[in-house]
């Protein structure tokens, strides 16, 4: 079954596509969703427009925001409620996604969510991780 990933605040173009706004909270997401059903790249994406219209398109990247210096990684969420940013694979720009769009994962198209290991496996990537939070408007460390 279908279910909904996000709903759309905003979104601004990147080498990849369209970033999408806001960032996911990925342990909001898993509460409601089923172990492996964790959107991958190349996964088919519903699009529900605020004004009644529907359209598909294919994720380029669902991941956290972070990097690693030395031993130590920073991520721009908190480190104990991960946000994931959404980037959908576009030559289209941010006019073409108005805020309000619902995002889907259309779980009718085949995903790759089981080959991420599920909601736990990544989860358990995250704990005991040496993580900072770095401010989101300030510049990366």
């Amino acid at each position: 079954m279908p279910y909904r990933i996000v709903t759309v605040t905003g979104s601004h173009r990147t080498g990849f596509g369209l970033q999408v706004e806001p960032a996911v909270s990925i342990k909001a997401l898993a509460a409601r969703v089923a172990d492996t059903d964790v959107p991958v790249r190349g996964d088919t994406l519903l699009l529900l427009f605020p004004e009644g219209r529907h359209g598909r398109a294919i994720l380029a990247d669902f991941a956290l925001e972070a990097w690693r210096d030395g031993d130590t990684y920073y991520c721009r969420s908190s480190p104990d409620d991960p946000e994931f940013t959404l980037v959908i694979a576009t030559e289209r720009g941010p006019e073409d996604l108005p805020p309000g769009t619902e995002i889907w994962l259309d779980d009718a198209a085949p995903t790759g969510g089981a080959r991420s290991g599920g909601w736990n496996r990544i989860f358990a990537q995250f704990d005991g991780l040496p993580w900072v939070r770095v401010d989101p408007d300030a510049d990366p460390v």
